[in-house]
This record gives C-alpha cells, structure tokens and sequence, in this order.
C-alpha cells in the first residue's frame, strides 16, 4: 500500500510540471565489475562480473537557461544476470537490479554535455551453484557524464548519448557471501542513451 501511494504521489509531481521541460529515454548498458577472491573458506577467486542490461530514465528541467539546464531524474534498471567464473569454470551467477534517483546538468551546445550523481539502490542476488542464495541491498552515490546531439523538432528533440557512470564509493571486503556480492558489484558503467526531450 505505501509503494502504491509513494508511485501516485510522484506521477502526480510529474504531472504537475510544465510539460515543456524534460524528457524519457532508454539506456543500453554493460556494466563492468572487479575480480574478487573470497576472504573466507577456500579463497575462491572470481573474474569480473560484466552484464548487460537496459534501463527507462524520466527527467524534468528545474532551471533551463537554454544553454544549460538543470535536471532532475529517476532512473529503473533492469534485472541482469552475471556468469561468476573463474579459469572458465561457472560457479554461479550474480544479480543486480537498481533504481536510481539523481541531478545532472545538461549544457546544450553544438554537441550535448550533462554531468551529475545520481543514488543507486542495488538488489545483488549471490547465487552459487552448491550452496544457498544470498541477498543484499547496496546504496551508493554514482557519477554519470555523457555527450551527444540532438535532432531539434518543432514538437519533441530526439536525442542519442554515450554514457559512462562509475560509483563514488567502492567495497572490497569479501568477508561474507554479502561482502562478496557487493565487492563484485559493477564499478563502471558504459551505455547507449537515448530518448526524447519535451
């Protein structure tokens, strides 16, 4: 019941902006992780963890000076499921999902420039082969750039933009499953982003 009033409380904040100031847009991605070895057990070593994922952003201008503006944004990532293997041997899968909410500023030239942070709120699912799952909840500031144009139209701007985002904070501790999950969690992101501006 909270969830479903906290999303109607927020589509009516979004209806309530002047329709004239922001955008949708779809990020194709691969997210790139870090190779870990487990501080526990056996000291099993894993390589990086690097899926691919999509993810649906809205934004709304809160201050446009036409040159730049300063946005406001919300961000849903889809579920993506990584091989963790090491040496060519599989030995199990880590999941992510995230959401994120986030500012950036976008400055609108002959090419488009934004810059921002956003918080992420990562689900990791550490699911080995042998053995239960572990589940855990990641909250982390990142930092996103991207460049690219856009086609100016009388009625919406399409606009296409390479992106990268890495975290502000890192954890390398491989103590537990938990730590493990969360020190294989994705330390750079590299997408396509695309959309419309309104």
């Amino acid at each position: 019941m909270r969830r479903q009033l906290l999303s109607l409380a927020a589509l009516a904040a979004m209806t309530a902006l002047p329709a004239s100031a922001g955008e949708v847009g779809v990020l194709l991605d691969k997210q790139v992780g870090k190779a870990q070895a487990a501080s526990f057990g056996t000291g099993q070593k894993y390589d990086a963890v690097s899926p691919t994922g999509f993810a649906i952003r809205g934004g709304f201008d809160i201050v446009d000076l036409k040159v730049a503006a300063l946005q406001l944004n919300a961000t849903w990532h889809n579920k993506t499921t990584g091989d963790l293997t090491y040496g060519g041997t599989k030995y199990g899968e880590l999941e992510n999902q995230y959401w994120a909410v986030g500012a950036m500023v976008n400055w609108k030239l002959l090419v488009n420039v934004g810059a921002g942070v956003e918080y992420r709120s990562e689900s990791l699912t550490f699911r080995p082969t042998a053995g239960a799952s572990t589940d855990s909840t990641l909250g982390r500031p990142w930092a996103r750039v991207n460049v690219g144009f856009s086609i100016p139209t009388p009625i919406v701007s399409p606009f296409f933009t390479l992106e990268v985002a890495a975290p502000l904070t890192k954890k390398d501790t491989t103590a537990t499953y938990k730590d493990l999950s969360e020190a294989l969690a994705p330390q750079v992101q590299i997408g396509i982003y695309g959309g419309i501006r309104f």
